[in-house]
């Protein structure tokens, strides 16, 4: 029996997750849960896992949580609130595994701290490990703790990756479904509108990565995220538009094999191999049928399109602070983009605008990787 804290849990991660749990009551115990906002979904959640804690992101909305919940029989939840209530929650002992499904690089201290705890790490929270991936491979390893992906893609990776031993991988080619514009001449994306970038022809997600999947920012962090993971350098990465989105990643080896893995466009696959990893769960998801599919299509970016993906290359290359500032400028900007401040096109050109002020430094520490934070935020409201 794992016990496991979830953090994101109204997210579409973390629905996944509960359903995962729900199906294996014997294997999975939800102990603690944390999400934004209390909701009607959260509210449900809570009497239904009678989780030990609960954390929200506000005072106020622990209040209303409790007030809500005082009365209901069998309720036994702590509520608790904020990134520090986050962080004291998973040292609890009771914790085998915490999945970071949080959006965005508020999810960065509570990967950091579950490590620093000795916990193991389901990690759908791509930007802690950009932002800080060296410090968060280093606290792992003080802790002895796993990092178990739970992005699609890494999870496909991390799985692949198995067939061989480090030294005998060539490159790694990360699948993308290419989101609604990858067929689009360019000219088409100075009329792009926020509604139209959230109409992704694949998966149902949080707005911050649907827009990321649609300017390839989510695919220019997956290549900076696998670099961290897996410990290889940017130019052995590879990212191949495949629109079937059946194949959710390859790892090619020295004798030129390729190995894929492939799964129906289903998060419980991934979710369900990162909590129970190394072993698999029965009938977690519907298996593909290829003869049904037909065919499979793979095809190379247009990066004059899409510059996100050079940009991300570029930040791995520069090092230090830089993955960090590109990540936390690109969250700023497709912020803005969402709330109709700026344009589409102006997403990539003003995080590479900070990119260019930037100058990079060592992250040693945490704080450090805080500090890239904060100078990022200051760079991109010159700009908005």
């Amino acid at each position: 029996m794992r016990n496991i804290f979830l953090a994101g849990s109204t997210g579409s991660i973390g629905r996944n997750a509960l359903e995962v749990a729900l199906a294996y009551p014997d294997k999975f115990a939800v102990k603690g849960i944390a999400a934004g906002h209390f909701t009607a979904e959260l509210k449900e959640q809570i009497t239904q896992f009678n989780p030990l804690y609960c954390v929200l992101s506000s005072r106020a909305e622990s209040i209303k949580a409790k007030n809500e919940l005082n009365n209901v029989d069998g309720v036994k939840t702590k509520f608790t609130f904020g990134e520090e209530g986050l962080c004291e929650v998973v040292s609890d002992d009771i914790f085998d595994t915490v999945l970071n499904a949080i959006s965005g690089s508020a999810g960065l201290m509570l990967s950091y701290e579950s490590l620093a705890a000795g916990k193991d790490l389901a990690l759908a929270n791509k930007e802690s490990m950009v932002m800080a991936g060296d410090i968060l491979n280093r606290t792992a390893k003080a802790g002895k703790a796993k990092i178990i992906p739970v992005d699609s893609e890494h999870s496909a990776l991390f799985q692949c990756l198995r067939s061989g031993v480090n030294s005998d991988v060539k490159k790694l080619i990360l699948t993308a479904s290419g989101g609604p514009f990858y067929d689009k001449d360019k000219d088409y994306f100075k009329n792009i509108t926020v509604d139209m970038a959230l109409n992704h022809p694949k998966w149902k997600m949080g707005k911050k990565i649907t827009i990321d999947s649609s300017t390839f920012a989510n695919k220019g962090l997956e290549i900076i995220e696998a670099s961290f993971l897996f410990d290889i350098e940017e130019n052995k990465i590879d990212v191949l538009i495949h629109p079937q989105a059946v194949v959710h990643s390859m790892v090619e080896f020295m004798d030129g094999s390729i190995i894929a893995q492939m799964g129906d466009a289903d998060m419980k696959g991934p979710i369900g191999y990162a909590l129970s990893y190394p072993r698999r769960l029965h009938k977690l998801m519907n298996p593909v049928n290829l003869a049904e599919i037909g065919k499979l299509e793979f095809f190379n970016p247009d990066n004059s399109k899409f510059p996100f993906l050079n940009l991300a290359r570029q930040s791995l290359r520069a090092g230090k602070s830089m993955p960090a500032v590109f990540c936390e400028a690109n969250e700023i900007f497709v912020n803005s983009f969402l709330n109709k401040r700026i344009s589409f096109n102006k997403i990539a050109q003003n995080v590479e605008s900070v990119m260019q002020k930037h100058k990079p430094f060592e992250l040693k520490t945490i704080e450090d990787v805080l500090e890239a934070k904060k100078q990022a935020e200051s760079l991109s409201k010159k700009l908005i």
